[in-house]
């Protein structure tokens, strides 16, 4: 683990020094770590994943430690290695180096602080570092955290500069509705800005029966539909496709509210799959990620669900499904998944497995 410090003393503290510490995971959180403490289902995994390489416009919401940051760390992990990755923050959370170690092709801009009390910082401001990262080019775009200005320079990346791209942020809040508040009515960015949103998930901590501990949960996956004017909440705008049951400790799909959707129609029309072959390439990302789960669990081995090697056999699973595409002109998810399988516990998984030996 490593540890980020805030200090604060006299005159804000008028009586004495305070510390505050903060541990952090050194490698960044995945999805199949996730899923084995139970943070999010294999099928809420396997969602988010497909919706990354569908290039959405995603928004990662939650309290103070929620989870909110390293989910999306987990969801930067989902981006393919050949696509380059912006990253924007004003503090330095996102594993970056770690990143490219493991062969990312990812650029972090340091920014000031909307924050700071400083008023000497010669950081560059947050919405001028974005509209420099727009001017990059071709890139998926990472928001550390949503705070203030560099809102409307954000959605301006999802309408315009960003678009067909993945672009990815967090901002405080327990709902999708109050990230429309937050980003609307507080921030200023317009209605038809917001709507370039295409999901919001939703993070955070949960009280079993009163108990004090707290255990970290996807709580709601929500897809921002585009054909509302004022309020989305009151005019069908959000449209909830997973929620959470503390009753069942579940993440259920709501099944009937897919047939609401205009996400996957459009993801339909834009990537010449069928719904049923949507479905089956979410199942195979959640059966895949739920056997690395599986395999770690057998064999004691929790190296394996570490981003190195998540990485490495997604790639895996990615070239699988091509190589069946240009071969075959269609995937056979269930032949791709067994034959993935055999080769991450009998190639794959021996061989890290001897490295550590």
């Amino acid at each position: 683990l490593d540890t980020r410090l805030a200090i604060i003393g006299p005159p804000l503290a008028p009586q004495g020094i305070a510390f505050a510490f903060r541990l952090h995971k050194v490698t960044p959180w995945t999805l199949p770590q996730f899923i084995d403490n139970k943070f999010i289902t294999p099928l809420g995994a396997g969602l988010l994943s497909f919706f990354i390489d569908q290039q959405a416009t995603m928004i990662v919401t939650g309290s103070r430690g929620s989870g909110k940051t390293s989910l999306m760390q987990a969801l930067m992990l989902e981006i393919l290695q050949n696509t380059r990755i912006i990253v924007h923050e004003d503090t330095l959370e996102i594993p970056v180096p770690y990143m490219k170690d493991i062969g990312f092709n990812i650029q972090r801009l340091k920014t000031r602080s909307p924050i700071s009390v400083s008023e000497t910082s010669n950081e560059v401001a947050p919405e001028e570092a974005l509209r420099t990262a727009l001017r990059l080019g071709d890139s998926a775009l990472i928001i550390g955290e949503v705070r203030s200005v560099e809102a409307k320079v954000l959605y301006e990346a999802m309408r315009i500069g960003a678009a067909g791209n993945i672009v990815m942020g967090t901002i405080h809040g327990d709902s999708a509705y109050s990230v429309w508040d937050r980003v609307v009515n507080d921030l200023q960015v317009p209605n038809t800005s917001f709507k370039a949103t295409d999901v919001v998930v939703v993070s955070r901590p949960i009280r079993f029966q009163g108990a004090l501990q707290r255990h970290r949960r996807v709580t709601q996956i929500t897809e921002v539909k585009k054909h509302w004017i004022s309020d989305p909440d009151s005019e069908g705008g959000l449209l909830d496709l997973m929620e959470y049951t503390a009753k069942t400790d579940k993440l259920d799909l709501l099944e009937d509210n897919l047939k609401e959707s205009d996400m996957f129609t459009r993801i339909s029309k834009i990537s010449g799959l069928g719904i049923e072959d949507i479905w089956k390439s979410i199942r195979l990302n959640a059966s895949a990620k739920s056997y690395l789960v599986e395999l770690k669990n057998e064999f004691k081995f929790p190296g394996l669900l570490e981003a190195e090697n998540t990485v490495a056999t997604n790639n895996k699973l990615m070239l699988m499904k091509d190589d069946a595409l240009q071969e075959h002109g269609s995937v056979d998810y269930e032949k791709v998944l067994g034959e993935w399988k055999y080769w991450v516990k009998n190639h794959f998984l021996k061989r890290q497995m001897a490295k550590k030996k």
